[in-house]
């Protein structure tokens, strides 16, 4: 995986100009933004929100459900795309492809990728195993924080160590005392973070190239649907359009808005922020799926929620010591711009005299 996301040194010098800055940019750390946090924020609580819409389809299974959010979701994505103004952006990726058409085959697997979470996202609350899924999520900004060191050269400050150390020791409770992990754990764990990378490494992280893996996916979504007993349930409950059309609604608002905060943050930011998601996840499987929390679990989710705190008092000094830098900084601007004033202003004047 290093090779492919850190081209040799020898490799990047045979390359021309644009082909290696295209390659820098990819690996180079990224700034947080406001609009990426906001958006990583608003990605979890619609993932949270979504988690609990399948247990209100009647006569469907985890396929034919995987199979309507897809389809559900793509007259959602064309509206987001409207609104985005990022039609542009969906041509220019054609072009891409086009112009290297290896990108689609990249362009394959990450919808692969993407359509292996969509489908465990439906089949975990609807088989009773929504906390396997959850840990699965815990387990993922440890990977993406550990991505964001290693491969992007990111940074942690004190918080954010003692923040992985928590995290850190409530997986090792978790895969010690035997809190609810499978193999679903491991897929969402593992497979997500190979996702991100192939998105950021080949610049398709943008709700543009979502839309394409969306697309590609449909056929598939297409078959799983048209299964008669499937077909037979939608039409024998029409509450369960309401639920498909939640499904596609809120699909389409989380991972968009997933996308512009993968775009948008550095990758072990990310990672730390989407703790938030896995915590909603439990409250939605506890309170509303009706799934048993175990010791085990709570000193699992106890231990990360310490995490999530430190990483709270890790941004909050972080931005007050930025403020207070630029403001030091302007000020000393304004004292060298007066004193060059005040010399500029005694030259004059001896010239005068």
């Amino acid at each position: 995986m290093t090779d492919l996301v850190m081209p040799t040194t020898g490799a990047i010098q045979v390359l021309p100009q644009q082909q290696r800055q295209a390659v820098s940019a990819a690996t180079a750390p990224r700034r947080a933004t406001p609009v990426g946090i906001a958006t990583s924020v608003i990605a979890s609580v619609s993932f949270a929100a979504l988690f609990g819409v399948p247990s209100m389809i009647d006569g469907l299974g985890p396929f034919a459900t995987f199979g309507w959010r897809i389809l559900a979701a793509l007259p959602f994505m064309a509206l987001i795309l409207t609104l985005m103004r990022v039609w542009p952006e969906v041509r220019a990726t054609f072009a891409r492809i086009r112009r290297r058409p290896t990108l689609a085959l990249v362009l394959v697997a990450d919808a692969l990728l993407f359509g292996l979470q969509t489908f465990l996202f439906a089949w975990g609350p609807m088989t009773g195993n929504a906390l396997a899924v959850s840990m699965g999520y815990f387990l993922l900004p440890l990977v993406l924080v550990a991505l964001g060191v290693v491969l992007y050269r990111e940074r942690l400050s004190g918080f954010g160590i003692a923040a992985v150390a928590f995290a850190l020791g409530g997986v090792i409770i978790a895969l010690t005392t035997g809190a609810s992990v499978g193999w679903a754990t491991f897929a969402v764990a593992l497979g997500y973070p190979a996702y991100f990378v192939l998105r950021r490494r080949f610049d398709l992280d943008s709700p543009a190239a979502l839309a394409l893996e969306m697309t590609v996916l449909a056929p598939i979504a297409l078959v799983f649907v048209l299964q008669p007993a499937d077909a037979g349930a939608m039409v024998a409950s029409p509450a369960n359009w309401v639920g498909v059309a939640l499904l596609g609604l809120l699909t389409a608002i989380g991972f968009s808005t997933y996308s512009l905060a993968q775009k948008g943050l550095p990758m072990s930011l990310f990672g730390m922020l989407s703790y938030l998601e896995p915590v909603l996840l439990v409250v939605v499987s506890v309170a509303i799926l009706a799934e048993p929390l175990g010791l085990a679990d709570a000193l699992t989710y106890g231990a990360i929620g310490i995490a999530i705190v430190l990483l709270g008092l890790d941004g909050l000094p972080k931005r007050l010591r930025r403020d207070a830098r630029r403001e030091a900084r302007a000020r000393r601007r304004a004292r060298r711009s007066a004193v060059s004033d005040s010399r500029s202003k005694r030259v004059l004047a001896s010239r005068k005299r």
